[in-house]
């Protein structure tokens, strides 16, 4: 996958009483904007790629697509009103019998015109949730509802409670439950849906129906396949109607990299990645996120000091992010890193290349930019060609150009030796390469101490330092296990 070269040493949910039910046909809206190709979620996340907020994948960008399915067919999308009336739901059989599935309810008729909604599972940390969020705020309606699926069951049991003490024990509430919930959002997203219990099994068997037979389309996440839902559970003969619905209902698809890049941004140990890879690329990402506490990324903010403007890609809570280009092959000065610095306690750096005496000004910049950060004791997170031991070519060239030039005047005569080269230029071009590698050989041992854990445990980032000094306990309990058996 990717070599890691220098190992660090170092609200509460208020549930209120059911509203008054409201009719979707009763809503005045205005004429839908029209949406161009570029607005829904494959638009969107081509965006944020570019933008250096998401990571190209080739799993996310395959559900990203079902999901841009989806939401063409939403744009025309309304449905219709609902196919019981209150009285029909609350008479006939009774709301126990129609738990357990003995009534007849499943029969009727469900709507055809009803977009198929989306199932996405897969193991944590391979971006469903964060795909199906792009989703949902791109879905140009009012009528949507993005909530966790514990949250939303709390939810159901409060408002049947509710429905029960104001109506008959015989009286059904899921019908007139699915009908509020369908009036006030068509489009429900699920994050982590589950079955744990047989509460929550048996109120979903009716509710689940009740829902697509009022024309909602659900859109949801999870950690298993429909199948294994409730698996083992108490009467489980009378979930697994619930289970083919969603599998008719919904598409099923499995967002599933076989790599977690969250749990190896938490636990990795080190700061330095390479060679550059894909996969060391989506690291990275991850530790954005990891490094700002998952705040909120910004995109090309400014930077404003002594009469000039330093633009950095992305910001995130005191993180920033550009690749080497960005930061070493533009013309910048000392000025630019040390107020860099200053701003941003970490750093992430991509795509570092082998550097040598041809490009030795974006060697130098390098070597400046290591000085702010150490200086300023921040955090370095970088992806480079190679090790850092090698990414410096210069003493080798320098080794050359002398062995060269020693072969050219032994055999060249005196007279020519000053057209191919003379002694003031020869000492001139040792004397430059010397100077850049004693330059990088100071910064390589810098870039060793800021790779170690306690450089990071007592950095500006609290975040990362809480994250290293949980490694170490970790580490200090193995330890001490081992010692102990």
């Amino acid at each position: 996958m990717f070599r890691q070269t220098i190992l660090i040493h170092t609200s509460p949910i208020k549930l209120t009483a059911s509203p008054a039910i409201h009719r979707l046909d009763a809503v005045e809206e205005k004429e839908p904007t029209p949406v161009s190709v570029e607005d829904g979620p494959i638009g969107e996340y081509k965006r944020l790629v570019q933008a250096g907020q998401f990571i190209d994948d080739s799993f996310q960008r395959l559900i990203v697509s079902r999901l841009d399915r989806l939401y063409r067919e939403l744009l025309d999308y309304t449905p219709a009103s609902s196919p019981m009336d209150a009285s029909k739901a609350l008479g006939g059989v009774g709301y126990l019998r129609k738990l357990f599935g003995r009534g007849n309810g499943d029969q009727e008729k469900m709507p055809e015109d009803t977009p198929r909604g989306l199932y996405i599972y897969g193991d944590v940390g391979t971006g469903k949730t964060t795909t199906m969020d792009l989703f949902y705020d791109t879905i140009p309606t009012t009528h949507k509802r993005r909530i966790h699926f514990h949250a939303f069951m709390l939810d159901v049991h409060s408002r049947i409670n509710t429905f029960k003490r104001t109506h008959r024990a015989a009286d059904d509430p899921v019908p007139t439950i699915a009908r509020e919930l369908a009036a006030q959002a068509y489009v429900l997203c699920f994050d982590e849906f589950q079955v744990t219990d047989i509460a929550d099994a048996m109120v979903l068997r009716r509710l689940v129906t009740e829902l697509f037979r009022n024309g909602v389309v659900v859109v949801t996440t999870s950690n298993r396949h429909p199948d294994e839902l409730y698996k083992n559970g108490i009467q489980r003969e009378s979930f697994m109607p619930c289970i083919e619905l969603l599998k008719q209902r919904c598409e099923v698809v499995s967002l599933d990299s076989g790599t977690d890049y969250r749990k190896i941004a938490r636990e990795t140990e080190t700061v330095y990645f390479s060679p550059i890879t894909a996969d060391t690329n989506k690291v990275l990402h991850a530790l954005v996120g990891l490094a700002s506490g998952n705040a909120p990324v910004e995109n090309n903010v400014e930077l404003r000091f002594l009469g000039r403007a330093l633009c950095v890609p992305v910001a995130a809570n005191g993180v920033a992010r550009f690749s080497f280009a960005q930061l070493c092959k533009d013309a910048h000065s000392a000025a630019d890193y040390i107020e860099l610095a200053k701003h941003y306690h970490t750093l992430i750096l991509t795509d570092v290349p082998v550097m040598s005496m041809s490009n030795r000004n974006e060697a130098r910049r390098f070597i400046t930019l290591i000085d702010a950060l150490y200086e300023s004791h921040a955090v370095l997170i970088m992806s480079s060609e190679d090790d850092i031991y090698n990414l410096f070519t210069g003493k080798c060239e320098v080794d050359s150009f002398r062995a060269e030039t020693a072969q050219l005047t032994g055999t060249v005569e005196s007279a020519h030796l000053s057209e191919v080269v003379t002694e003031d230029k020869f000492n001139a071009l040792a004397y430059a390469g010397e100077e850049e590698v004693f330059a990088f050989q100071r910064a390589v041992s810098r870039l060793v101490e800021m790779s170690s854990r306690h450089w990071i445990i007592t950095g500006r980032n609290r975040i990362l330092a809480e994250n290293a000094m949980r490694q170490e306990q970790s580490v200090a309990d193995d330890s001490q296990m081992r010692s102990a058996a």
